[in-house]
């Protein structure tokens, strides 16, 4: 945390530890105990404290401030805990229904969340499709309902995923809820989610989905309002939905973010026009028509409820603000800094496109405003005068970055690799990261590294720049390169080459895919590119590069690597030969004949195929190939979950000419080698996945004659498993990696073994 460390204690059940710790670490009594026991029985799991990293897509709060959860578009919910100043993952297997507690269980985002404003104990949460509700702030929910409209088919990361409210909730009565969705329409339920009635079909025309909100009445219930992209603005008041929209005068076609005023005033974030709009006296205005606002992408709006400022935001950032209810506007200037306790490295996000999603005031702290960012969530506390809003980050506790790849080599801390935030070094994995690499640049993407027995600190790296066809002018939309210091500091390939059928001018041509360095030389790397590209090797790190032949192959796409999101790693170099490596080949495009395992023995001069065809059935996604520390040969493979029916885990012992399939373990995401325990003779293998049917983190030390379970869940994840690393110089020591849910760490220790309770910060599991 740059030069300095926080310190400060949280309370769990009565007990409280301070501890230098920049997540907020606490021990709860019901999982750690001094009491004697044996170490090698139980294990402590943690997060890894990186922090942020996601977009939040949507906030809501109780008028009281007691409940304040936040959605994700990649994985879960959070809540926030305010005894401990931090935030805490709602998706859960002690949180969520029997049904969902299985091996990527609830790995995607939350489509909508909302707090009931008249029970701040009331949850109403959409995860893949279904409802789910909750009477206790989160601590368990139940599922709502299987009926109609259920499920719905709602992308939680798709191009709706900052628009909304898409759930309402009756001020005065917790069980009547509405909710809008794609394709779906509008419906209702009176019984809390149980059942539901349709009050407004879905536009034939537009996909877009309606937003819902409840406005309160003087003297009177609150009224049901709809803003649908196929009929307008809506009302309901007991009797039904009826148009209000202000006839046939311009108005808008599609709604993003809608903020009612107290005095009956409505604004509204329209995409489709590009346009700000204001409904009033039943006519719409179009306030985008004033010079000073204008037409842009707008992406949120909020209203003071203390005065008479409205804020507008394009979803780049850029702000504006009335202070007479949208008459006359001024733009303001902005800027981001992390949270006194959040992470160091946010502050990349203070740059001119600040990924902006849905905006609100508190309801408690006055003239406090909270904005969904695409790093977290933020807020400002703002002034009637002031010309700058400053956004100051709150996202302890969220761990929402993308997990692809990890690495620790002997004598090395280890390396996470991540989606959108590249390579963050841990020296310490319990205090956030005060940078990444290879460097601070938004938003660059680590999806492998590897690393060399024969210099355990250089490490080489494919990074790129997700944003593809977007801001590679600084010339560093691919910075693939190594560093000789362990991920200290790194440099960038010096050349890159040109695969065919790809245009030289083009800043991707070769980036993303899978990379290896030779065991023996840190000269000699291997890479293969997404978009089933031609692999390249070369023997001067980047200097130069050749192209790897295949026997058999047509031009131009000869390699492997469909997708760039894919966690695909079937690139290998051999860990005790020097200028060995192995690449599976799936096929594809006009090489189906390269299916089968390749390898070369001169550093990538020439190949031969010694497995001629698949080593697991569907291997063309997000398969691993993995080979053993100091065993010339000792190669693992999982096809991964690829939907098929044979999901073994391989093995080969004779560089991949052979292969045994181990009967008993399947459905594995990725494999690791450790430490060898005390007295064993190989190193010691984690996998994440199944065996005998029974889904976990398992490892064996007696080189799979054996299988123990670490943990089923640790620290609740049901997310989907990336990428698992074990260290090679501390026996035990695990790193899990999640979709998007960040990283955890396992270890042996000395607890109590107890369930995982939702807002604890370790996890205590009994080996199996």
């Amino acid at each position: 945390m740059s030069d300095r460390s926080y310190v400060f204690a949280i309370r769990v059940y009565g007990v409280c530890i301070s501890l230098l710790f920049s997540a907020s670490l606490c021990v709860a009594t019901e999982a750690v105990s001094t009491a004697h026991a044996n170490p090698a029985d139980t294990y402590i799991w943690r997060r890894v404290a990186i922090g942020g990293g996601g977009f939040i897509t949507g906030f809501d709060v109780d008028p009281h401030g007691r409940t304040r959860v936040v959605r994700t578009d990649v994985h879960g919910a959070y809540l926030w805990l305010p005894d401990q100043n931090r935030w805490t993952q709602l998706v859960t297997a002690t949180s969520m229904p029997a049904a969902d507690r299985k091996q990527n269980g609830v790995n995607e985002g939350v489509y909508e969340i909302a707090v009931a404003p008249s029970n701040a104990d009331r949850i109403y949460m959409i995860v893949k499709g279904l409802m789910y509700r909750s009477d206790n702030r989160g601590l368990t929910f139940s599922l709502a309902s299987n009926s109609s409209p259920f499920p719905i088919y709602a992308n939680p990361n798709g191009k709706f995923r900052t628009a909304g409210p898409f759930l309402a909730i009756d001020p005065d009565d917790p069980e009547i809820v509405v909710l809008a969705a794609p394709k779906s329409g509008v419906w209702r339920s009176k019984n809390g989610g149980a059942t539901w009635t349709q009050l407004l079909a879905a536009s034939p025309t537009v996909e877009d989905p309606a937003i819902v909100w409840f406005e309160p009445r003087k003297r009177r219930r609150a009224a049901l309002r709809v803003m649908s992209p196929g009929a307008g603005l809506l009302e309901d008041e007991g009797s039904g939905l009826i148009f209000v929209g202000g006839g046939d005068q311009s108005q808008p076609r599609t709604a993003r973010q809608i903020a009612p005023a107290n005095n009956g005033r409505l604004f509204l974030a329209d995409s489709t026009t590009q346009s700000l709009w204001r409904f009033h006296d039943s006519q719409w205005s179009n306030l985008s028509n004033s010079p000073a606002l204008g037409h842009r992408l707008f992406g949120a709006v909020a209203v003071n409820p203390a005065t008479s400022q409205v804020y507008a935001f394009d979803i780049g950032g850029r702000a504006f603000r009335s202070d007479d209810y949208g008459d006359t506007w001024i733009q303001l200037s902005r800027r981001s800094k992390p949270g006194d306790d959040d992470p160091p490295w946010l502050r990349v996000a203070n740059v001119s496109y600040f990924a902006t999603g849905r905006v609100t005031f508190d309801p408690v702290v006055t003239n406090r405003l909270w904005v969904c960012a695409g790093t977290g969530i933020y807020y400002a506390d703002i002034t009637d005068s002031g010309r700058e809003i400053v956004w100051k980050s709150q996202a302890r506790g969220i761990e929402e970055l993308v997990a692809t790849d990890a690495v620790q080599p002997p004598g090395q801390a280890p390396l996470f690799g991540n989606w959108d935030f590249g390579i963050h070094r841990k020296a310490d994995l319990n205090l956030y990261s005060t940078t990444f690499g290879p460097r601070e640049r938004m938003i660059i993407a680590a999806q492998q590294m590897d690393w060399s027995p024969s210099s355990p600190s250089f490490v080489v790296t494919n990074s790129s720049d997700t944003r593809i066809g977007c801001c590679y002018q600084d010339g560093d939309a691919v910075m693939a390169g190594y560093s000789e210091d362990g991920g200290r500091t790194w440099q960038k390939f010096t050349q890159l080459p040109q695969p065919p059928g790809t245009q030289g001018n083009d800043p991707w041509k070769m980036s993303f895919g899978t990379i290896a360095v030779s065991s023996s030389d840190t000269s000699n790397i291997v890479w293969e590119p997404s978009f089933d590209r031609a692999p390249f090797f070369t023997k001067d790190r980047g200097k130069t590069w050749k192209r790897v032949s295949f026997p058999g192959e047509k031009l131009p796409n000869t390699g492997s690597h469909e997708k760039y999101y894919y966690t695909r790693k079937t690139l290998a170099a051999d860990r005790a030969r020097g200028g060995v490596f192995y690449l599976v080949h799936s096929g594809g495009g006009s090489n189906q004949s390269l299916i089968g395992l390749w390898r070369t023995e001169d550093g990538g001069e020439s190949w031969a195929k010694v497995f001629d065809r698949e080593v697991a059935p569907r291997s063309g996604f997000s398969a691993k190939l993995r080979a053993v520390p100091n065993r010339a040969g000792h190669l693992f493979f999982t096809s991964g979950l690829n939907g098929g029916s044979d999901t073994i885990l391989r093995r080969s012992i004779d560089g991949g000419v052979n292969w045994t399939s181990l009967s008993d373990v399947n459905r594995v995401d990725d494999i690791a080698f450790g430490k060898e325990a005390t007295g064993a003779q190989y190193s010691a293998i984690y996998i994440s996945g199944q065996v005998r049917g029974e889904y976990g983190i398992w490892r064996s030390t007696d080189n799979c004659d054996s299988w123990h379970r670490l943990v089923q869940f640790p620290m609740g994840a049901l997310d989907q498993v990336t990428s698992i690393e074990a260290s090679k110089d501390t026996f035990g020591l695990v790193y899990i990696g999640y979709m998007g849910s960040g990283w955890i760490y396992g270890q042996p220790g000395i607890c109590n073994p107890a369930e995982y309770h939702r807002d604890q910060v370790l996890q205590c599991s009994k080996v199996d």
